[in-house]
C-alpha cells in the first residue's frame, strides 16, 4: 500500500524514519506540515490518522497541537487527546484574510506556553 502512497504524493517530500511513512515535513523543529490525517479507505492512500497521532505521541508526547486547515473534512479532535484547533479553508486556496491574525496569535501563545512546543 506504500506504493499507493508515494504515487498520490509524486515527487513531494515524505518523512521516512522510525518505521513512519507519511506525507509530512518538518518546517522547524517544533513545527510540522502534514497532509489531512484520514481515516477508513481514504487512509490507504493517505496519512492514516492513528499513525499520525502514533508519530506525535512518540516523537512530541504531551506537545503537539494540530491545526486543521482544511474546510472540505473533518476528524474527532479527540483523537489527538483534544489538541485541535480549527483554521478552515478550502484546499488549493489562500486562507480568508480574517484568518490569519487569529492562527498566528493561537500558535504564537502555544508555542510560548512551553519550550516542548
Amino acid at each position: 500500500m506504500n506504493n499507493l502512497k508515494h504515487l498520490v504524493s509524486k515527487q513531494k517530500r515524505r518523512l521516512q524514519e522510525e518505521g513512519f511513512d507519511l506525507d509530512m515535513t518538518y518546517i522547524k523543529h517544533n513545527i510540522v506540515a502534514m497532509g489531512f490525517p484520514s481515516e477508513k479507505i481514504e487512509g490507504l492512500y493517505r496519512n492514516k490518522l492513528e499513525d499520525v497521532v502514533k508519530f506525535l505521541n512518540i516523537r512530541h508526547p504531551g506537545h503537539y497541537r494540530v491545526y486543521n486547515l482544511c474546510s472540505e473534512q473533518f476528524y474527532d479532535p479527540a483523537k489527538f487527546q483534544g489538541r485541535v484547533a480549527l483554521f478552515p479553508f478550502d484546499d488549493h486556496n489562500a486562507p480568508p484574510f480574517e484568518l490569519i491574525t487569529p492562527f498566528c496569535e493561537d500558535m504564537d501563545e502555544w508555542l510560548n506556553k512551553d519550550d516542548k512546543n
